[in-house]
């Protein structure tokens, strides 16, 4: 069985060009696979990680209780914290470590003719739901390398938004796999996407940290020179982590192997 932690990072809302305070010209819907044995493993070495590089923050609370935001290890007014960087890395090798597979859907967006923010992450879980299955059936066949070929299953977790947009997008899914063509190929996904609190899945902790580098990672590429932007240059480091984890088939679908991370251009539309 694997857990596929979900995730995002950027905003799926409408942004103005020059960039106003707070919006963001991407966003970012990213997953981590782990496999359900690696979970315990996994939750304390992250523990650990957290309470070596963040003592003062946690202070005399309980570091389970602590949420180190990907948003703020990355952004470019951290760009000189040594720590945090420090710990972006261990992060990402702990993923590495652990066999997590990363997966990803980016959108830039088009300010002027701009998707709905439902649309926007319904369809990129749709995107995703596509590459996870994916993943499972070499899993199964045994192509992915470090995992024996079993009978493999996967249950999408998510970071809960809020009630009424949970149960919207539970409901998407579901048609998806049920409805449409290739959603009904998606046989190893089962059930709804189960939504949590990020503070209480570890998982979803190191999607979040992982998502953040995937934005900073596709924002540096895509958004140069945009007006009112930022600067993620100093983020560059985190390419080689991020190449390492991606699910990347060994069978060819199509014409083509299925790469995790899949960019979107809707600027580039009229």
């Amino acid at each position: 069985m694997f857990l596929f932690y979900v995730d995002e990072s950027g905003s799926p809302s409408s942004h103005a060009e020059p960039l106003r305070e707070g919006q963001t010209p991407i966003f970012v819907l990213a997953a981590l696979a782990f496999h359900g044995n690696r979970w315990r493993d996994v939750d304390r070495a992250y523990l650990s990680l957290k309470s070596r590089f963040f003592s003062p923050e946690i202070g005399s609370r309980r570091p389970e209780q602590y949420e180190v935001k990907g948003t703020n290890l990355v952004g470019p007014h951290n760009r000189g914290s040594r720590r945090r960087h420090a710990f972006v890395r261990q992060v990402m090798q702990l993923c590495i470590d652990n066999q997590a597979k990363g997966f990803a859907v980016i959108f830039k967006k088009n300010s002027l003719n701009p998707v709905s923010a439902n649309s926007m992450y319904t369809m990129a879980l749709q995107y995703l739901a596509e590459r996870f299955n994916c993943f499972l059936e070499e899993t199964a066949q045994g192509f992915s390398p470090g995992f024996q070929n079993e009978e493999t299953l996967g249950i999408i977790v998510a970071d809960s938004r809020m009630n009424n947009l949970d149960l919207n997008v539970a409901i998407s899914h579901l048609s998806f796999i049920f409805g449409n063509p290739i959603g009904q190929r998606c046989e190893r996904l089962i059930e709804a996407p189960t939504f949590t609190f990020s503070q209480l899945s570890v998982g979803l902790q190191l999607t979040d940290i992982f998502a953040s580098c995937i934005y900073a990672r596709f924002y540096r590429r895509n958004c140069r020179g945009l007006p009112g932007g930022v600067d993620y240059s100093h983020m560059a480091y985190v390419d080689r982590y991020v190449d390492a984890i991606e699910f990347n088939s060994e069978r060819v679908y199509n014409g083509r192997n299925v790469r995790g991370y899949r960019f979107i251009d809707f600027s580039a539309s009229a």
